[in-house]
């Protein structure tokens, strides 16, 4: 095979190759010593708000309802290339008053391993981020003091988006700066008198409610997270712990080509499938009909949302590929249902991406020249690849250390 496939954006893309790796070279065993540490009493009170509605603007979702211990830390959504509105004569400036009863409409990320040290860069456009000790996140966030990691950081941003947590009809904070916005939500928790014993477990500083701060609230959260889904007992880990069994003849072939010939790793390497890098993939962020119609370029800029940079334009973080096979659909929107689908469309290269007469090949950044495409994987070595694939489920990762809890401390409903 004269080409080389990698994943990015959670998607497989075939990619041209000058040269082929004369030799696999394996990423070392998972070691406790690349997680961050984390106090059960946070994890436990971080479970308690990750599941407890009363974090959202309209008391209707949580957390979970987006990233769920029943859909393997997604939400298994599917996000249509922006169709048109469907006409609705109750609608008010174009918005159905049925709209505040549906969840987020998001294609959610799983969060597999996200307490490793080397995620320091999270969201897909790294827009939070953790260099040389410093929390980096966009200056309108105005990080609130004594939040302690990346992952406490990147718990607050959902509270101050509309389209997750925040809500826009039916919430009471719609409209309202984040300051405001995480005033009201320390007020609502320190208003639930079975969360003070979780606050005064977790944290020295708390004897009453309150002391509750927001900065308890995203620390919690970032420690059931960093803790929750971890996954590194695999059949793929425990082959690299010497177990010569514990993948198929068909995996290690999928193996071989993936740290192989097809240098999958070149993008998606190390103890977790990820370069932590951003790279511009075949696959696009769905845009309004009218603008595709037109050629428009996309108004999700990718991480020249974050940088300004219009070489930056449409690259996004290469994923983990941790219990991919358990986490459709697949790609930054979810376009794609099967790991089989993901492989026919990117099999194609560039000629299979395209909005409109817009394409990322048109635009002004620098496409990574690893993903312009050409030849096919026979199908016989898609097969192996995505066996390979499989070989990355953990089952015990999937399902979580705490779990689901049976009732939070608002008595809301649990997703």
């Amino acid at each position: 095979m004269n080409a080389t496939l990698c994943i990015l954006t959670g998607c497989l893309a075939l990619i041209a190759s000058a040269s082929t790796p004369s030799a696999q070279t394996l990423p070392m065993p998972v070691s406790e010593q690349e997680y961050r540490p984390v106090e059960p009493a946070k994890a436990r009170l971080g479970q308690m708000l990750f599941y407890d509605r009363v974090l959202s603007g309209t008391y209707r979702v949580s957390c979970a309802t987006c990233h769920n211990h029943d859909r393997g830390s997604s939400n298994g959504y599917r996000l249509d290339g922006a169709p048109e509105m469907t006409f609705d004569e109750m609608a008010t400036n174009g918005v159905s008053p049925w709209a505040p009863f549906a969840p987020s409409s998001r294609h959610a990320p799983a969060l597999f391993n996200l307490g490793a040290y080397e995620f320091d860069t999270l969201f897909s456009d790294g827009r939070v981020q953790l260099k040389d000790g410093q929390l980096i996140v966009p200056p309108e966030a105005k990080l609130p003091d004594g939040v302690t990691d990346v992952l406490a950081a990147q718990s607050l941003f959902p509270t101050i988006t509309s389209d997750e947590l925040t809500g826009t009809q039916g919430s009471d904070l719609a409209q309202s700066n984040h300051s405001a916005i995480w005033d009201a939500l320390v007020a609502r928790v320190a208003d639930l008198p079975d969360y003070t014993p979780f606050f005064n477990a977790a944290f020295d500083d708390v004897a009453a409610s309150q002391d509750i701060r927001i900065d308890h609230i995203a620390n919690a959260l970032g420690a059931f997270v960093a803790s929750e889904w971890r996954s590194d007992n695999a059949p793929f880990d425990r082959y690299l712990r010497g177990d010569a069994t514990a993948l198929s003849m068909q995996q290690q072939r999928g193996m071989k080509l993936f740290y192989g010939e097809a240098g999958c790793n070149v993008c998606h390497s190390g103890s977790f499938q990820t370069d932590h890098g951003f790279h511009a993939a075949f696959l696009t962020a769905p845009q309004h009909k009218s603008e595709a119609e037109k050629g428009d370029r996309p108004r999700w800029l990718g991480r020249m949302n974050v940088t300004g940079d219009a070489k930056d334009l449409m690259k996004v973080r290469t994923p983990s590929l941790r219990n991919v096979a358990r986490t459709a659909p697949y790609g930054l929107a979810g376009q794609y249902e099967t790991l089989e689908e993901l492989m026919r469309v990117h099999a194609g290269g560039f000629d299979a991406v395209k909005i409109g007469s817009y394409r990322p090949a048109d635009s002004d950044t620098e496409m990574d020249i690893r993903v312009r495409r050409v030849e096919r994987a026979s199908l016989e070595e898609q097969k192996d690849l995505i066996a390979f694939l499989e070989s990355l489920t953990d089952e015990a990762g999937l399902a979580g250390r705490l779990g689901k809890p049976e009732a939070v401390p608002s008595s809301l409903a649990i997703d």
